[in-house]
């Protein structure tokens, strides 16, 4: 698969990921206007949590299996990446959400990789003061660009978060609580400037859903969704590996 059809192939995975009619049959059955069904707000842009990670699975599993692997890609498939931002909830009571997370990223495809990330929340409203602790949330990248000053790059991911205290709380509004258990997915875009062979700058913008999956019944699930931006720098020791024999390889 060239570079051309794989662009398309992940386009029309945005496509489908965002437009599907069917959601989370478990979810439904509890819920059919579950908010975790449009985290938007709005259609036809609908986010489903069980749906969407089936797609992404499928995806990506088939193209990493049909792609013909990229030999360039040797000394740029392993970065590091710490990023920080801040997500603001378009519903009440507008939770600021500010968070950081340190995660890994392993390209497998000249336009595909996977990763895992561990990160921190920090809720802050009249009601909620809370910390969420991220254990553990994969995801995969699909990139649009990717040149080796630049990259654009759409990303999709799921995880499990530990709130200390419980998350969302009721309010003179909603008077349900949360859990301190939450699922959390997030999806956005972002773009990479390398300022030097090993060390790049990213700026994104994201979307975080969460919820509990109504593990303990709807009442208890009322979820949290915010949108907001992110920036943060990405470290490729391979890259600056690559760089350094290069050098010494060079004749006098």
């Amino acid at each position: 698969m060239n570079r051309k059809s794989s662009f398309l192939v992940s386009l029309v995975f945005v496509v489908c990921f965002f437009t599907s009619p069917t959601s989370s049959i478990a979810q439904l059955s509890k819920n059919p206007d579950a908010r975790i069904n449009n985290p938007l707000g709005f259609t036809p842009l609908n986010l489903h949590f069980g749906r969407g990670a089936m797609y992404v699975s499928i995806l990506t599993g088939g193209a990493y299996f049909i792609n013909k692997k990229n030999k360039e890609l040797t000394d740029k498939r392993l970065s590091f990446y710490l990023e920080s931002g801040t997500m603001w909830s378009y519903e009440y009571p507008f939770t600021t959400i500010p968070e950081t997370n340190l995660g890994i990223n392993f390209k497998v495809l000249k336009w595909l990789s996977y990763g895992a990330d561990v990160g921190v929340y920090h809720p802050r409203d009249e009601f909620n003061r809370s910390t969420g602790w991220s254990m553990l949330r994969i995801f995969n990248r699909f990139y649009f660009r990717d040149t080796d000053k630049f990259r654009l790059w759409f990303e999709s991911g799921v995880g499990v978060v530990y709130f200390t205290e419980l998350f969302p709380a009721a309010n003179d509004m909603l008077n349900r609580n949360g859990t301190n258990w939450n699922g959390v997915v997030k999806y956005g875009m972002a773009a990479e400037y390398n300022v030097n062979p090993s060390l790049a700058l990213l700026l994104g913008v994201r979307h975080l859903h969460f919820s509990n999956a109504d593990v303990k019944g709807r009442v208890r699930n009322p979820s949290s969704n915010s949108h907001g931006i992110f920036l943060g720098v990405t470290y490729n020791p391979r890259r600056d590996l690559s760089r350094q024999k290069k050098i010494e390889i060079t004749p006098n």
